[in-house]
């Protein structure tokens, strides 16, 4: 018999994508499936909708809770999986019909511990398929390489399928903003195996008004605390691999110390700073790291204030 796939949605307040992302799911040709609906303390018919859905497919189990985040609501998810294996897709974007299908089969077939392919961005002008349409096969190592390299894999969770032990001790990190980033490493950091099929089955609404897109603030100084974790990391388990971190890590740090000086964040921004100046030494060791990038935390350093902070 198949094995059970536990598929997680968190939902709020997207009444007018909701029953497209939900038909796409239950239409599945992978049958086998525990769907739960997080209602993440929505204020519009989200959760009503939830509620209706679950009386049409017995394969639904809708938790309400209050609202927390996307983070949150996955976790409570997690909570009450009883599937082999998990599947995350949001709530305004949809799949597929074979999504889960052709994931499930390829890691089967490879015995591999997750299975990824491409997404598909949609906007309301174009459609434009992201990440790497190729069929390859990572161990541990080569995902952590692709991963920093952003070489076929996406940072995303939800163009991929996981074993359910991977999340044994991992839950995402709330009320911060890039938490797929935040997770997805300590994952691959889990797993063994990775098989990546060249089709991309994942339609990702871009949207106004979404979380993703809906501006900088402090919750999105979290990418400089990730991306500074796997350095550590790095440092632990993959010493060749640090100086890709590194400069994953100067990328976020650069962008985010310009984002606090136009957001008046006075404070972020001196401790932003500071970090990039400790680090400039090592800015200028590492290989990885081009020049363009090298300049640019150079004269964020040293010539704070001027045209470089300007819009």
């Amino acid at each position: 018999m198949e094995e059970l796939i536990s598929v997680i949605v968190p939902v709020y307040n997207v009444e007018i994508f909701f029953d497209k992302c939900m038909t796409s799911i239950v239409n599945q040709t992978y049958k086998n499936l525990e769907i739960i609906l997080v209602d993440d303390g929505s204020t519009d018919k989200s959760g009503k909708k939830c509620d209706e859905w679950k009386e049409k497919d017995e394969r639904i189990k809708v938790i309400h809770k209050e609202n927390g985040g996307a983070s949150s609501a996955r976790n409570v998810g997690l909570e009450d999986v009883t599937g082999n294996w998990i599947s995350f897709i949001d709530s305004d974007d949809y799949i597929e019909k074979t999504f889960l299908e052709n994931l499930y089969n390829s890691a089967k077939e490879n015995n591999a511990d997750i299975a990824a392919g491409g997404f598909k961005r949609i906007t309301l002008y174009k459609e434009k398929i992201k990440y790497s349409e190729e069929n390859f096969i990572s161990d541990k190592k080569d995902m952590m390489r692709r991963f920093l390299l952003n070489d076929g894999l996406s940072f995303a969770m939800c163009d991929k399928i996981y074993k359910k032990k991977l999340f044994d001790t991992i839950r995402f990190p709330e009320g911060k903003m890039n938490e797929d980033i935040g997770t997805l490493y300590r994952v691959f950091d889990n797993a063994d195996k990775l098989v990546h099929i060249n089709k991309s089955e994942y339609y990702y609404i871009q949207r106004n008004g979404s979380v993703e897109h809906s501006g900088f603030s402090i919750k999105n100084l979290a990418g400089v605390e990730f991306t500074e974790a796997i350095v550590k990391l790095m440092e632990k388990k993959y010493p060749d691999l640090v100086e890709l971190a590194e400069n994953l890590y100067i990328y976020a740090l650069n962008n985010c110390t310009i984002l606090c000086y136009r957001g008046g964040l006075k404070k972020e921004h001196k401790e932003l700073k500071e970090k990039l100046k400790k680090y400039i030494p090592k800015i200028l060791k590492n290989s990885k790291i081009k020049l363009g990038r090298k300049i640019k935390s150079i004269l964020i350093v040293y010539f704070g204030g001027s045209i470089i902070f300007k819009r």
